[in-house]
C-alpha cells in the first residue's frame, strides 16, 4: 500500500510540475509559433498575388538568332542568344528577365521605359508594406529568441516572461 502511495505522490509531483513549468512554456512556444505562420501566411498570400498580376502583365521568352531588340533598358547589356528575356504584354516593351522582375518587385511596378502601369497601385503598397513587415520585424525574432533560451531553462532578464 506504501509502494503505491509512494508512485501516486510521484505521479502528482510530475503532473505538477507539467502544469507549473511546461504546459506556460509549450503555450508560450504555442503562440509564437501562431504569430509566426499568420505573419508567413500574409506575406505569401501578397507575394502570391503580386507575382500572379505580373504573369499577366508580361510574357516570357527566349532571344532567338536575330533580336529585334538591341538592349535591355534596365541593365544596358545587349541581348544575346539564349538570354531569357520578358515583354511587358501592354506597352510591348523587351527587357532581360531577371532586370524586369527585379524592378517590378523591387523598384517600381511600371514599365521602365514608358511608365505604364504593370500593378495597380494599392497592390504595390499592399505587397511592400508586407515585404517590409516581414524584413524588418525584430520583435518576432527577440521574442522567439526569449521564448527558446526560457524553454531551454535559462532565466529571461528581458522581463517579457
Amino acid at each position: 500500500m506504501r509502494a503505491l502511495s509512494n508512485m501516486l505522490a510521484f505521479s502528482d509531483e510530475i503532473l505538477a510540475d507539467f502544469m507549473v513549468e511546461l504546459l506556460p512554456k509549450l503555450l508560450r512556444l504555442l503562440l509564437l509559433a501562431i504569430c509566426i505562420l499568420s505573419k508567413q501566411c500574409k506575406h505569401i498570400s501578397w507575394s502570391y498575388r503580386y507575382s500572379s498580376i505580373i504573369n499577366k502583365k508580361t510574357s516570357n521568352f527566349a532571344i532567338s538568332n536575330r533580336p529585334n531588340w538591341k538592349e535591355c533598358s534596365i541593365c544596358l547589356s545587349e541581348f544575346e542568344q539564349g538570354d531569357e528575356a520578358m515583354e511587358l504584354v501592354d506597352c510591348r516593351h523587351v527587357f532581360h528577365r531577371s532586370c524586369l522582375e527585379k524592378w517590378l518587385r523591387c523598384h517600381l511596378a511600371t514599365c521602365p521605359l514608358c511608365r505604364s502601369v504593370v500593378v495597380p497601385d494599392a497592390v504595390v503598397r499592399e505587397y511592400h508594406r508586407a515585404r517590409m513587415d516581414r524584413e524588418s520585424d525584430g520583435i518576432q525574432k527577440e521574442l522567439a529568441l526569449v521564448l527558446f533560451k526560457v524553454l531551454h531553462g535559462g532565466s529571461c532578464r528581458h522581463g517579457f516572461f
